[in-house]
């Protein structure tokens, strides 16, 4: 019970956690994917800003490329001067020696009394061919010197204070790197170092992928575009979907756990068991027999069927798994398995002893008008009815609802040739002209009056055996005493002249290969069953 009551908590819960665990992943992957369309919008943005430039940039190398080979004429600084005005993310533009790679003059700063040399080894070059990229060149002097960018193509070169991402919030993580086509070094530009390369161990982590986002679309795929948002974001942006999310989550984990543990617990008990069983066939249940002794001779005369379950959750004794059969209406499937199973088992030894008689315990209300036609369809009772052994119904004394009610069964039973006991006699109600209109083959005493006999104080249900069996004599019927446990026991009932008795004193109840050699070392049986009736 202890295993059991373990697997109906234990499963339960860790599908209930899983369940839980499952969706507070989905909550969380929901809530970063929310958040990675912020970032997917901030970054259109930043990309346009950044197109934007790159396009005022290209306009004037192709406006200004073919003048800036005359030189450093006032004329030309003046227009480009002019076009600043025109291009507000182009902060200069500049006139280079084409061949001593020197910056000569500026939009802004005029002519330089010493030229700028751009080192060709800082620079970086571009799918452009004959386009490099310089990032903070030294010697230009600005007021403004931070992240300076140099693009220069043949004399002439566009120089920017790049503000790509001064849309993002103060909190939010970028970085703009350029990757150089010829060896594929990668350089940061602006930003903070290190985003590119947390978003590179991101990409092996599905939990903390969505937040991170990379575009490399620009100058052909030069420059990328790193993005990233913080746990404390994901928290503060999208608390309310994290908490209504994971309070269903907890919810649906609950409800799972409830109806899986309602049904497991359903499933291991006694009723569930047994039902599942009987539908399916039977396979838990098997038969075993105990022998019925003829106590004049010590020999065999017959057996009582009686049933035993037992499936993975272990086994049931019959006080638990017979009230549940009433309980759920399955008498006559039950009996029909066991019919069929006793039968099957007996088969072999039947053949060889057919003076056996054989007991059956039938719940009374599958004896009413209603279901007789059952007993005559039942294949079981159809091969009995056609071989030598007895079979005998034993029906408990409460269930005898009237007199005339059990000669119909009865009437039906000697047709096909079978017997009748009463169960548990003296335990019901039944007086003895309507036990003896019911015209039984046998009464069974009850053991509860057997195992007083032996005791020293006197007991009112010891002193009723003797009776009991002075009104059996009075109707002609024979008696089996059930449940003898001791010498003592045995030796009462001897005195008493009861012919026959059944109990763990004369044998437990047996598996079938046990009962069959407790028959085989018993060859000489009595002629005489349990009962003297002969067959009609």
């Amino acid at each position: 019970m202890r295993s059991r009551v373990s697997i109906n908590t234990v499963v339960p819960l860790a599908v209930a956690l899983t369940v839980f665990g499952i969706g507070g992943i989905a909550v969380w992957l929901i809530a970063a994917a929310q958040l990675h369309i912020v970032l997917s919008d901030q970054k259109s943005a930043v990309i346009q800003k950044i197109n934007l430039e790159f396009h005022h940039r290209d306009e004037l190398l192709l406006e200004f490329a073919d003048r800036a080979n005359k030189g450093c004429s006032d004329t030309l600084q003046r227009e480009m001067r002019r076009s600043l005005f025109d291009h507000d993310a182009i902060r200069d533009i500049a006139t280079l020696d084409d061949d001593a790679n020197a910056i000569l003059c500026t939009a802004l700063l005029g002519d330089l009394e010493q030229p700028v040399l751009l080192k060709p080894e800082a620079g970086l070059p571009t799918p452009r061919k004959g386009r490099f990229v310089w990032l903070d060149p030294e010697g230009l002097d600005y007021p403004v010197s931070a992240n300076l960018v140099l693009f220069r193509e043949g004399p002439l070169a566009i120089i920017s204070y790049p503000t790509w991402p001064d849309g993002l919030p103060d909190h939010r993580g970028w970085e703009i790197t350029a990757i150089s086509p010829d060896s594929g070094r990668k350089t940061a530009v602006m930003g903070k170092p290190g985003i590119s390369d947390d978003y590179q161990w991101s990409r092996w982590n599905p939990f903390m992928s969505l937040l991170y986002l990379r575009t490399c679309e620009l100058e052909s795929g030069i420059i990328c575009l790193y993005m990233k948002a913080e746990l404390g974001e994901l928290v503060t942006s999208e608390w309310p979907l994290l908490v209504t999310g994971n309070l269903v989550n907890g919810a649906m984990a609950v409800l799972i756990f409830l109806q899986l543990s309602t049904h497991l617990q359903h499933r291991s008990s006694v009723g569930g068991r047994i039902r599942r069983s009987i539908r399916s066939g039977g396979a838990q249940i098997r038969c075993v027999y105990q022998p019925i002794i003829d106590l004049r001779s010590d020999r065999l005369s017959g057996c009582e069927v009686l049933a035993r379950y037992e499936d993975e959750f272990g086994p049931l004794s019959p006080c638990e798994f017979i009230p549940e059969i009433e309980r759920q209406q399955l008498t006559w499937a039950f009996t029909e398995i066991v019919l069929a199973r006793a039968l099957k088992d007996l088969e072999p030894i039947l053949d060889k002893h057919p003076e056996l008689n054989v007991s059956v315990n039938v719940f009374p209300g599958d004896l009413d008008d209603i279901h007789m036609e059952r007993l005559s369809t039942n294949q079981s009772l159809q091969w009995a009815a056609r071989s030598k052994f007895r079979l005998c119904f034993e029906i408990l004394e409460t269930g005898i609802l009237s007199a005339d009610h059990m000669q119909k069964v009865q009437r039906f039973l000697e047709r096909c040739g079978f017997l009748i006991a009463i169960d548990d006699f003296g335990t019901g109600y039944s007086n003895i002209s309507q036990v003896r209109d019911s015209r039984v083959d046998l009464i069974k005493i009850d053991r509860s009056f057997v195992q007083e006999l032996d005791r020293k104080l006197p007991a009112m249900r010891a002193s009723l055996v003797g009776p009991m069996v002075e009104i059996a004599r009075s109707i002609d019927v024979d008696v089996v005493a059930e449940g003898i446990e001791t010498k003592s026991q045995l030796s009462q009932i001897k005195d008493l002249k009861i012919r026959f008795g059944q109990g763990y004193f004369l044998s437990k109840p047996l598996e079938t290969d046990a009962f069959r050699d407790f028959v085989q070392t018993d060859r000489n049986n009595a002629h005489r069953t349990i009962v003297s009736l002969k067959r009609i």
